[in-house]
């Protein structure tokens, strides 16, 4: 299992000072977004959890599995 950093490097905030890399604030959110869609199995699970939990989420998807997969993005809001 490959480990990711949670938070930015420091390094990477002082190479680019104009991007905002916090706030503060007093409600609770989380943003979601998920990377690499459409994939047929994958894309229909997360799509079922985000329902059962009346949730919302930003999908970025990548061309070459649009093309094989379009049927999954027609009518999705």
């Amino acid at each position: 299992m490959r480990l990711y950093p949670i938070k930015t490097p420091y390094i990477v905030k002082k190479l680019y000072p104009n991007y905002i890399w916090s706030f503060t604030t007093n409600t609770k959110e989380i943003y979601l977004t998920f990377d690499d869609g459409p994939i047929p199995e994958v894309t229909e699970f997360v799509l079922t959890e985000l329902k059962k939990y009346d949730a919302k989420a930003t999908f970025f998807c990548i061309g070459e599995n649009i093309q094989k997969h379009p049927d999954i993005l027609q009518n999705r809001k």
